[in-house]
């Protein structure tokens, strides 16, 4: 099973992303809710479940009534594992949970009924006669439950007795007190049969309990599938590539959904961005302002979703199956500990240095080591460059510190604010703009398009500019000259 740690999922903000995958059932929610994750060892049942999506999609399209009328039945769908559960221990099931268990079957008769949505997916959902037909008596297709006459004459006789009585007694209200008494002994006896065929019920239904529980694990499976298919086509996003290991990671025109919704919603533009990425180390540079931090967190998600099984939300993805995903972003704020930032950071890059020995890892670190001096941090960023060079798996870093060449370190850049374009802001003056509208004005400025540089080519510079063109005191920006 992959590794990916809880921290790592709350800080690419996947459990919010995903509040987007809609699952109608309970059963559907719990698979989703387990963060399955398929590794090396899994691509077989990955390439299934991507292929089963895929099919979704196609039927989203071209069969809309279908769908929603299969969304409709899915919501209906309500948590049986405690009642499946009894019914093998062979405990005795009220009335409610016998109706839940024909509303069940009901809904799973009319699901199967639903011919294109099993078609190519290698689900199967079988209608459950024998339980329809035993909870149903009367064969009325009702979706009510309750214990009937004709499941027993006894029972049938004792309500016909009861209801006389209760006409008796409106008919003679002067010796509605013996009534009552009989009443109650006639109730006393229909509840002892009421029991009884209760039992019989439990015991006719425990030899299908194997049959429901397979078919409510395929309408869970069915409901997320179909969840990830309508998410695909929300995001606009393909069935993602499966390679083999070692060979290069491929994302077009990837983005973080979250952060693109963010920035659209208060007028800001959000630029997709196409990367490739061999096994080896790949070091992200650029200036600030710049959106590497954006980037790395939007790659990471996608690398995670395609290893959970989902289409990642790009135009195109390809990508080896990894044993670990990591994400390091500036997160080691851990002051109400008492701990020291730069220890913890050293503490996670020991674990990620001796899984990357064992395992075939993808790992992503955002502007390590900054917690300690210049020249320690170069030492050590450089070496982790090196080191996952002479490995097997991938390390993605954004730095500002310069960084080694050689095999297997490879360099991108995002291009950011040209040095043209720059003169032409910050040579003139910021007039009545407030900082907020002079941000907006920089950021709309900037390419957030990535480059592949040959070399540690030196990063663009232009923080001084900016800094005095934003309004920074005359007096401080000639001690930084």
């Amino acid at each position: 099973m992959l590794f990916m740690s809880r921290q790592d999922r709350e800080r690419l903000n996947l459990t919010e992303v995903l509040l987007a995958c809609d699952c109608r059932s309970p059963q559907g929610r719990r698979l989703k809710a387990a963060h399955h994750y398929y590794g090396p060892g899994e691509r077989e049942a990955l390439e299934k479940e991507l292929s089963t999506i895929e099919t979704l999609v196609d039927f989203c399209h071209r069969h809309p009534k279908e769908l929603q009328d299969a969304l409709g039945l899915l919501t209906h769908f309500r948590d049986l594992r405690g009642t499946v559960a009894g019914l093998e221990k062979r405990r005795l099931l009220d009335v409610t949970e016998l109706f839940e268990i024909k509303q069940a079957v009901r809904l799973l008769r009319k699901l199967s009924e639903i011919a294109y949505l099993f078609e190519k997916t290698g689900l199967t959902i079988k209608p459950l006669k024998e339980i329809e037909s035993l909870l149903d008596p009367k064969g009325q297709g009702t979706s009510g439950f309750y214990l009937y006459d004709e499941y027993s004459e006894k029972l049938a006789a004792l309500r016909q007795e009861r209801a006389a009585l209760e006409q008796q007694m409106e008919d003679c209200p002067e010796e509605a007190e013996k009534i009552l008494t009989l009443r109650a002994k006639i109730i006393r006896l229909e509840e002892k049969e009421e029991t009884r065929v209760r039992r019989m019920l439990c015991d006719a239904l425990t030899p299908f309990t194997p049959s429901l529980s397979e078919n409510l694990e395929a309408v869970g499976q069915l409901d997320f599938s179909l969840a990830k298919a309508r998410l695909a086509i929300h995001w606009g996003a393909p069935k993602p590539d499966i390679l083999e290991n070692g060979e290069t990671i491929i994302l077009v025109q990837f983005f973080h959904p979250l952060i693109e919704e963010q920035l659209l919603s208060r007028g800001s533009s959000y630029e997709r961005q196409t990367v490739a990425i061999g096994k080896g180390s790949t070091v992200l540079s650029g200036p600030n302002m710049g959106g590497k931090s954006v980037t790395l967190k939007a790659l990471t998600l996608s690398m995670a979703l395609i290893h959970m099984g989902y289409f990642p939300p790009c135009d195109y993805a390809a990508s080896p199956l990894f044993d670990s995903i990591s994400y390091s972003s500036d997160h080691f704020d851990t002051t109400k500990k008492g701990l020291s930032s730069f220890a913890s950071e050293i503490v996670w890059l020991r674990e990620e240095v001796a899984r990357q020995k064992e395992q075939y890892c993808f790992c992503v670190i955002d502007e390590p080591c900054r917690g300690t001096n210049p020249e320690e941090a170069k030492a050590l960023v450089g070496a982790l460059c090196r080191f996952f060079a002479k490995g097997t798996g991938c390390l993605v870093i954004a730095t500002h510190y310069p960084t080694p060449e050689g095999p297997a370190i490879a360099h991108l850049r995002i291009r950011g604010i040209t040095e043209e374009v720059l003169l032409s802001v910050t040579g003139g003056t910021r007039g009545q703009l407030t900082d907020e509208e002079a941000i907006r004005r920089i950021e709309s400025l900037m390419d957030y398009s990535i480059e592949t540089v040959e070399e540690a080519a030196p990063i663009p510079k232009g923080a001084l500019k900016l800094s005095e063109w934003l309004g920074m005191d005359r007096d401080f920006l000639a001690l930084v000259e």
